[in-house]
Parts: structure tokens; C-alpha cells; sequence
């Protein structure tokens, strides 16, 4: 008979005869250490298969080659957990050898509702803009409308002053102010609590009011469940109103004492069209602004494939030519934007010259990031000063600055901003690089994100550079592809630090 490494190494081929396969398992019987240097045959196999991936895998004897007869039931079954355990350990020694990656985690949101429109803000509590995702907690709107779409489908408008706490995808609580609701079939079931009761809705139109010395429900299409603290549920049907607590007799709905979906649209439009003009009239003042030298405005005509630069001071700076990117609506109905969506999308300039300061500004969407670096406004090629803004993949803003005569470069990271709750929103981005103060500043919609000190102050050189992506210069192959998937509003230059507040006035 061969001896038992042979055995062996014939059982993992495959090639044991019946009569080899019998005497093997006599030997794993009576001698267990032999079962450690048979699983070692099996990692050596398995490592052999993850190097030979397009290989016929290699397989275990046929059962028809076992002995059959002179075999016991229990001698069947020990053998058949003996097989069972080996080509367990076989896949896994195999996954391991090939490394494979295991599935990715999925990003998850908090959030359960998102503001959708709002006119005339003021928030007694964080400031919260139109296209926010919202996660449980409280909303307190010192003043003006805001529209807020829950992800179960239910709309609700609220007037401030009011204090409304989301609670999940289907249920909020109001302590304070007036809303209305829309609650289509498919939201059927959604709850409003406050201090006295809970109203829930059975796909319907209502309004509620809560002051500090009454509430009141006025349903205004379909029909609503009120719910009281030791009190028999009351329905509310179209037409009817009636007070939570104290005297619950059925009163006249009133729809005209509450904002309605129609009213907060025309009041929208209203307010834009004002932020609109506002922002046309500021633009002389801006344009004339002491160190400003390139500034894009994107109100260039639809037709047009250079943008203007605006600044008074920026003679040097010649016209941004557009390639690939098409125009689409910016931050306001009116206002024009470019968006960027394929890899040849960019705007080409030329910056000339040094400059010891730098500020650079920008309102961007950021549709999503599907590159590691994803370009704001980037020097074409790299080293010698050249400066680098960015987004990475994780959702940080980078300025990333060369090094001069071969030092190495210093990126200047902001923590994690742009989550995908922030996808598809117009955001106002700063960036300065300030040598008298040794830092670089961050800013987002006017806030300071970070500042890090700066290792070298020497002075910057851009030379000619590109919004929204990047040309490397790379003599051979293909070009890394660090396009913005998203949309640009407005880009301005300065070669000057610009301070907090200023940074503020702009994002305004």
C-alpha cells in the first residue's frame, strides 16, 4: 500500500481507488495527528487554487469510489462530518488565500424628513436651509414658513414662531405655533403630538393651532383621530374643528387662518426674486472690491462658451473659456450656472504671476463624489507652488499647496463636510491662504470650518488652472480624472486675505 502522505495527497486530487480510500480511513481512525497533516494539504491545495483562479477546481473523490459495504452507519456518518468540516475549512483557507474583499458597509442616514422650501427664515434655533435633510430634534423658527417633507410622505407647513420636534418618519410634536398638514394615502397614520393630545391623520388636510392657552385642530379634507389623555377617541371629519382639551364641542373649520401650500409658493417666488435683485445690485460694489482679480458672475449668456471676468482689478486676467460644461439653473430662478458632468467638462484660465495671498470663493453643488479628488479649482500639473482646492472622496475640502524647488507638498484638510446629506445643495465655499497670519482658513456657508499653519509662506504660483477639473500634463497614458460632478454659481480670486467677516458677507 503507499504510504500515508501519498494517501493523502491522492484524497485531495481526487485519485484514491477504494480499496486506498478504505485504508485511509483505518489510519485517520486509529492515528487523530494524522487529521492535522491532512488539513494542512488542504490549505496548500487552496492556496494553489487562489494563485490558478481559471483552473478546473480540483475535487473530492466521487462518492461512488468510497467503500460501501464494509462500512458501518456510524463509520458513514463519521466520515461524512469528517468531509463536511474539511470542505468548510477548504472554502474558507481558499477565501482567505484570494483575499477576497468582503462587502462593503452601506452609508446610512439619520435623517427623517427634509426642509424643502422656506421663506423668510429665522431660527431661534441652528439655522437650517431649503434642501436639508432633518434627523429627530427639535426645530425652533423664531419667524416665517418653512415646508418640511417627511419621509413617509407627509407635508407640513409651520409659522413661526413655533417649536416643532421630528420624532421619525412618521410622527412629530408641536409645543408651540400653528402648521399644516398633507397627508396623502400613503402617510395615512401619521402623527402630530402636543402637550394636550395626539392627532393622527387618516390621509387628510388639517391645520393645527397651539398657543400657550389653547389648541385646536380644523380639519379640512378627509378625516382625523383625535387622541386625549383618559378620553374617548373623537373623529374629526371635513369641515370641523374642535379643541383638544377644555370644551370639546365641534366648531367650523377655518382654512384661512393657516399658510397654505399655494401661499408658501407664491411668497417663494417672491422671496427669491428679491434675493435675486439684491444680489444684481451688490455685484458693482463687488466687482470694484481692492484686490479682487477674477471674478465669474455665470450670468454670461446660455449661448456663450467663455465667462466674463468681472473684476475692475483683474486686467491681467483674460476671459475663462468653457469646455464641454453646459448651462443650468443656478441658486435662484434667473440666475445661470454651469454644470459639470462628463470628463471633459472644465473652464480653463490663466492666473500669470506670484502672489503671496490668496482667497478664493465659490458657490458649488456637489451632486456626489465619485473620485478620490474631485476639482474645485486646480493648477494645471503640480509642483513649484501650485495650489490645489479640492474635495475628497471621504467629503473633506482640500487646499492642497506645492512645495518650491522640490520640498514636498502640504495639504490643508477641513474635517468631513460634505456628507451625502449635503448632495445637491448650493453651498458657499472660502478658502484663504494668509501668510501674515501663517494660516490656512476653511469656511463653509460663511462659518469657519478649520485653520492649520502654513510651513512655508513663500509665494504662490497658479499659472493656468481649471474650475471643475484638472489637467496633470502627464506626457504618457491617460489623464487622472478629478472631475466635479456638480454645478458652479459664482468663482472669485483675490490676492489678498480676506477676513471672517467679509467671508460671511459673501455667503450671504
Amino acid at each position: 500500500m503507499p504510504d500515508t502522505d501519498t494517501l493523502i495527497q491522492r484524497y485531495v486530487e481526487g485519485t484514491l481507488t477504494t480499496g486506498e480510500a478504505e485504508e485511509l480511513h483505518t489510519l485517520l481512525q486509529s492515528h487523530p495527528e494524522l487529521g492535522a497533516r491532512l488539513l494542512q494539504h488542504f490549505e496548500m491545495d487552496a492556496m494553489l487554487r487562489a494563485t490558478r483562479p481559471l483552473l478546473p477546481e480540483t475535487k473530492i473523490i466521487p462518492p461512488a469510489l468510497l467503500p460501501k459495504r464494509r462500512f458501518t452507519f456510524a463509520t458513514v456518518t463519521s466520515v461524512a462530518a469528517m468531509a463536511a468540516c474539511i470542505t468548510l475549512l477548504g472554502t474558507w483557507l481558499m477565501n482567505s488565500a484570494l483575499d477576497l474583499p468582503s462587502e462593503a458597509e452601506e452609508e446610512t442616514t439619520a435623517s427623517v424628513a427634509v426642509l424643502t422650501r422656506g421663506v423668510n427664515l429665522e431660527w431661534d434655533s441652528a439655522a437650517v436651509t431649503p434642501g436639508t435633510p432633518l434627523s429627530p430634534g427639535w426645530l425652533k423658527l423664531k419667524s416665517g414658513i418653512a415646508q418640511i417633507e417627511f419621509y413617509q410622505g407627509a407635508r407640513v407647513l409651520i409659522e413661526g414662531p413655533a417649536d416643532l420636534q421630528l420624532v421619525s418618519s412618521g410622527e412629530a410634536t408641536c409645543t408651540r405655533g400653528k402648521l399644516s398638514a398633507q397627508v396623502p394615502p400613503q402617510a395615512k397614520g401619521f402623527r402630530i403630538n402636543t402637550p394636550k393630545g395626539t392627532i393622527v391623520d387618516l390621509g387628510t388636510e388639517f391645520g393645527l393651532d397651539v398657543s400657550a392657552s389653547n389648541e385646536e385642530v380644523h380639519v379640512f379634507k378627509g378625516e382625523v383621530e383625535l387622541h386625549q389623555p383618559a378620553a374617548t377617541m373623537k373623529s374629526l371629519k371635513e369641515g370641523q374643528a374642535m379643541a383638544i382639551a377644555g370644551n370639546t364641542a365641534v366648531l367650523p373649520a377655518n382654512a384661512s387662518s393657516f399658510s397654505s401650500l399655494n401661499e408658501i409658493d407664491a411668497r417663494s417666488a417672491m422671496s427669491q426674486r428679491f434675493q435675486f435683485e439684491k444680489w444684481l445690485a451688490s455685484n458693482a460694489k463687488l466687482n470694484a472690491d481692492s484686490g479682487l482679480r477674477l471674478r465669474f458672475d455665470f450670468q454670461d449668456d446660455e449661448g456663450a462658451r467663455s465667462l466674463r471676468n468681472h473684476a475692475k482689478d483683474g486686467s491681467q486676467i483674460e476671459d475663462g473659456s468653457i469646455v464641454g460644461a453646459s448651462w443650468t439653473t443656478g441658486r435662484w430662478p434667473g440666475k445661470r450656472a454651469l454644470e459639470f458632468r462628463n470628463v471633459s467638462d472644465r473652464v480653463r484660465l490663466y492666473i500669470p504671476g506670484e502672489t503671496k495671498s490668496l482667497t478664493m470663493a465659490v458657490w458649488v453643488r456637489v451632486n456626489g463624489l465619485d473620485r478620490s479628488l474631485n476639482s474645485l479649482f486646480m493648477s494645471e500639473g503640480w509642483g513649484d507652488r501650485k495650489t490645489h482646492w479640492q474635495i475628497t472622496r471621504e467629503g473633506k475640502v482640500r487646499l492642497g499647496v506645492a512645495g518650491g524647488s522640490g520640498a514636498g507638498h502640504v495639504d490643508h484638510d477641513t474635517p468631513v463636510f460634505f456628507t451625502p446629506e449635503r448632495f445637491g445643495r448650493w453651498t458657499h465655499l472660502a478658502v484663504v491662504f494668509d501668510p501674515a497670519t501663517r494660516q490656512v482658513r476653511h469656511y463653509a456657508n460663511g462659518e469657519l470650518l478649520t485653520r492649520s499653519d502654513i510651513r512655508d509662506p513663500a509665494p504662490l504660483k497658479i499659472g493656468i488652472a481649471e474650475l471643475g477639473n484638472w489637467n496633470d500634463r502627464r506626457s504618457s497614458g491617460g489623464v487622472a480624472i478629478r472631475l466635479l460632478s456638480g454645478a458652479m454659481d459664482e468663482f472669485a480670486l483675490w490676492d489678498r486675505a480676506l477676513s471672517d467677516a467679509e467671508i460671511a458677507a459673501l455667503a450671504k
